[in-house]
């Protein structure tokens, strides 16, 4: 005996709210797990004939904190990052001490361990702390001018795994 057409169609119904409700909760515990991407500008100018210098804006958009831990170069594949390896205090300041790229070894990556806290909005301005820079080197040994170079942060938080955002740094106009 087939089943009146009514009970049909709110089993229907029934199995479709179900399924979207699932699939809401699904979306709202990933987002929160995963937080929202954060904002990265990046920059570059050249220094002379080689030399490159970077800078890299980063703004957390996250409930929570974060860790910037690595800057790695994508392309061009030739390239090194240089950064300061060691910070030095005096009385008269804090210095950093930079890396050498002819005696040094080439990397494709530095570590940087830069710790972003939460985004906090509060009468429509963004905490300091959710927000940070890096300066970085970039060497190209061969006879290379790039007018944009790609790279890539890979980032520590509470989600559990890396998470790794590509960036296009943009060469500042000539000054």
């Amino acid at each position: 005996m087939p089943a009146p057409p009514f009970a049909l169609q709110l089993a229907i119904v029934i199995v479709v709210i179900v399924l979207i409700a699932a699939s809401t909760v699904r979306f709202a515990l990933r987002s929160t797990r995963a937080g929202a991407e954060p904002t990265i500008k990046a920059t570059f100018r050249k220094l002379q004939k080689g030399w490159f210098q970077l800078h890299v804006a980063v703004a957390n958009q996250a409930p929570y904190g974060v860790v910037v831990d690595e800057l790695r170069r994508v392309r061009p594949r030739s390239a090194r990052l240089m950064a300061p390896i060691t910070s030095v205090s005096t009385r008269k300041g804090d210095f950093q001490v930079w890396s050498h790229p002819t005696t040094d070894k080439a990397t494709t990556s530095i570590p940087l361990d830069l710790v972003l806290g939460p985004h906090e909005a509060r009468a429509g301005t963004i905490s300091r702390a959710a927000e940070g820079q890096v300066t970085a080197w970039l060497f190209l040994p061969e006879d290379l001018n790039p007018l944009d170079v790609t790279l890539e942060l890979v980032f520590l938080d509470r989600a559990g795994p890396l998470r790794r955002y590509r960036v296009t740094a943009r060469r500042e106009g000539k000054r």
